[in-house]
């Protein structure tokens, strides 16, 4: 029978080669590519990263395709969140001021959503169904 201290003997070195295998596995293991950006395009790019690597080009392409019927409102949306963060950081601290480019920052945002909406489906007519279903999925997990 073996004695105490060669018991613990194995057990400690059973325990160095498990811990060396999963740190060699999680060091090994390709990392998931988190989306880079802010705001819009982060979430373009992390619906890009959800899709199956077959649908981005084409969903890209649509987006690409399409950025004039939405860019003047990004364009004003990204001024008018600007404008918050102005208004938020002025001092000394102006609630009139914050609370005008919140409404502005909200009108400019529906704005936006309206004239995107258009570019979404059609990008999203051109991903493959198991695509949309992935999407579909995502935003099902991002909102729990």
């Amino acid at each position: 029978m073996p004695s105490g201290r060669a018991l613990l003997g194995a057990a400690l070195g059973a325990s160095l080669v498990l811990n060396v295998a999963l740190g060699a596995l999680l060091w090994t293991r390709p990392q998931p590519v988190e989306p880079r950006g802010r705001g819009f395009d982060r979430m373009v790019s992390r619906i890009e990263h959800t899709l199956p690597a077959e649908d981005r080009p084409a969903f890209r392409q649509v987006l690409e395709r399409e950025r004039e019927s939405y860019a003047a409102e990004l364009a004003a949306f990204r001024a008018a969140n600007r404008m918050v963060d102005e208004a938020m950081g002025r001092e000394p601290f102006d609630p009139d001021a914050l609370r005008t480019a919140l409404d502005a920052w909200s009108a400019r945002w529906a704005e936006f959503n309206l004239a995107f909406t258009g570019a979404l489906v059609k990008a999203m007519a051109v991903v493959s169904p198991a695509g949309r279903q992935q999407i579909a999925a995502a935003r099902r997990e991002a909102r729990r």
